[in-house]
């Protein structure tokens, strides 16, 4: 069994009631992306495709984990980020 092609949500978010299970769908999938690099780069779009999402609600969803403390982002220039989980 090929455990990469899971994500992983900690304990702690998994009890959060203050974060939407969206939220925490999306947090799984950052942390897989993350894996190798520390960071991921993926756009809202990607991110929308991938939980068959709305972009605005991609950008909500981040918004969300990012004010609970759960990710960080560092805005590279208008249309790159990185996201660190």
């Amino acid at each position: 069994m090929n455990y990469d092609n899971y994500i992983k949500i900690p304990i702690v978010l998994l009890t959060d009631n203050t974060v939407s299970s969206s939220a925490k769908l999306l947090y799984g999938l950052l942390v897989l992306l993350t894996y190798q690099e520390g960071y991921c780069y993926a756009n809202n779009s990607y991110l929308s495709n991938k939980l068959n999402l709305g972009i605005r609600a991609i950008t909500r969803l981040l918004k969300e984990l990012s004010d609970n403390n759960y990710i960080k982002m560092e805005f590279k220039h208008i249309h790159k980020k990185n996201i660190y989980s």
